[in-house]
């Protein structure tokens, strides 16, 4: 926990904006469900995918799927953080992290770091056509049985051929869905997460 007893209020720095955009969570929804944050505008991280957690200060693999806000750059600085004036472009709708984030006192953020997390089930209907299609994506492409695959794979041969194989299939998968339901790059990230072409690369 940071505390900083000679500081009380935002300085409208930035520097919590450029680390990234915030996780969403339960409370979050009715932004989804509005309009006010689009399928564009959001990333899932997948259960089982490598992400770094600031708290331990280790890579860990998630162990329930997150939905955050993307960054510029996937997950660099918020897509929302407008630089030039060190301001927030939907601060009256900003995420509940946002709300709770005081940089000179974490503990209110991190009463609710990883709970009560949004998830696609809690925004797309069950039983619709793309319900169906992303839960058939995460069975075959579990990242929890995909990962150790990426963390061994400078280390040894093996499992190399296998994903690779891996990584074709869901490539073609994407292709033949966002022709399908006429889906844009930015809106798969949302419904499938990040591509395992993309998460190869960060190994």
């Amino acid at each position: 926990m940071h505390h900083n007893v000679t500081q009380k209020e935002c300085k409208r720095c930035g520097k919590c904006c450029v680390k990234g955009g915030p996780a969403l969570h339960t409370k979050d929804r009715g932004l989804v469900v509005s309009g006010s944050l689009m399928p564009v505008d959001l990333i899932t991280i997948r259960r089982g995918e490598p992400v770094f957690d600031p708290l331990s200060n280790q890579v860990i693999m998630l162990e329930k799927e997150l939905i955050k806000i993307r960054g510029k750059d996937k997950i660099g600085e918020c897509k929302f953080f407008d630089s030039a004036v060190n301001s927030c472009l939907i601060y009256h709708k900003r995420p509940l992290e946002c709300r709770l984030l005081k940089c000179w006192d974490t503990s209110d953020l991190e009463n609710v770091y990883m709970k009560d997390l949004l998830s696609r089930k809690d925004l797309i209907p069950e039983g619709t056509i793309l319900y169906k299609i992303v839960e058939k994506h995460s069975s075959i492409f579990d990242m929890c049985k995909i990962t150790p695959f990426l963390l061994q794979q400078k280390k040894e041969a093996y499992g190399k051929t296998e994903l690779e194989e891996i990584v074709q299939k869901e490539e073609q998968f994407r292709q033949s869905i966002s022709q399908e339901l006429s889906l844009n790059r930015l809106e798969m990230d949302f419904f499938f997460g990040r591509p395992i072409k993309e998460l190869k690369l960060l190994f």
